[in-house]
């Protein structure tokens, strides 16, 4: 059992580094290159609100793709997530609790990591092998979720003031970090309370606009992304999801397993507007800027204060 107290508000915890949260709001903290014995080496992201004292203990909103949260000098594209300013808008309204947000940097093996092991293997066979050709080494997912459960959880519980249990922990991600993200809470539903999945990848290949999925290949994986959240996902009652598309760029792939995952969660419960919100957005793509201009929205749900 880990003992380490957190340290004072403002004050790195050992071993990570302390940085300028963009937004001029809370502390950013780094982790440079943290050591997994499941996956690569990332850096780790952790963002604590204003007002924290030791006495304090917050809910903890676990990231995919953690580099493009805070810094869009980080960011390939240029543009954040400005997590940091979404989260304090939101605690300053009172829309939710004071939150901790912590950002899981990917790899280079990002898609492998990410591919889902659980919608895989009930693929068809062909429709699995393209899967795999089309990311090498995939799926990684169960190594993924071991590396967030085993390593980093303890860790940043062990660091930062947080409250460690399950009704206080939440999972976020968009694209292929909404995917994965959607299989951490199904292989853990004890230590998640939920999950916002921003344009979540179900189509699971790298398609593009002039390049969309192979004949039947839409069908096959609406099929499993369903059997998947009937079989895995747990039963309404304890758990929010928040799941969205756009309605431009490789989005407009989505309906079909979109669909497919929703019926499965009414299936186990799951209401609209009660514990599941599903939204598409008109006229926007697939890209940081549209995830960050809904962040606040999907944030406000996941986070709700009871």
């Amino acid at each position: 059992m880990c003992t380490v107290k957190p340290d004072a508000p403002g004050r790195a915890p050992k071993g990570w580094t302390r940085l300028t949260a963009p937004s001029g709001r809370g502390q950013l903290y780094v982790l440079r290159d943290f050591t997994s014995s499941h996956l690569a080496p990332r850096d780790l992201y952790v963002w604590t609100p204003d007002g924290v004292d030791e006495a304090t203990r917050l809910p903890v909103l676990y990231m995919q793709d953690g580099q493009n949260l805070f810094d869009a000098g980080l960011v390939p594209f240029g543009v954040a997530w400005e997590a940091d300013a979404s989260l304090s808008r939101l605690i300053d309204a009172g829309r939710i609790a004071p939150t901790i947000v912590v950002g899981v940097a990917c790899t280079e093996d990002r898609f492998a990591e990410y591919a889902p092991a659980l919608i895989l293997d009930l693929l068809p066979a062909p429709a699995r092998q393209a899967v795999v050709d089309a990311w090498p080494g995939a799926p990684k997912s169960a190594a993924y979720a071991r590396m967030l459960i085993e390593e980093v959880k303890p860790l940043v519980d062990a660091a930062f003031p947080t409250l460690p249990d399950r009704e206080s922990t939440f999972l976020g991600g968009s694209s292929m970090g909404a995917v994965v993200a959607a299989e951490l809470l199904a292989r853990h539903a004890d230590v998640f309370a939920g999950a916002a999945l921003l344009s979540a990848h179900f189509s699971l290949l790298p398609v593009t606009e002039a390049e969309p999925l192979p004949e039947g290949f839409a069908k096959d994986v609406a099929r499993a992304v369903g059997l998947f959240a009937r079989r895995h996902m747990p039963r309404a009652g304890s758990h929010r999801l928040w799941l969205d598309r756009s309605t431009l760029s490789i989005d407009r792939f989505y309906p079909p397993s979109h669909a497919a995952f929703v019926e499965a969660l009414q299936a186990l419960g799951y209401a609209e507007g009660d514990d599941l919100s599903v939204r598409a957005y008109n006229g926007v793509g697939h890209d940081e800027g549209a995830w960050r201009e809904r962040l606040d929205e999907a944030l406000a749900f996941l986070l709700a204060r009871a």
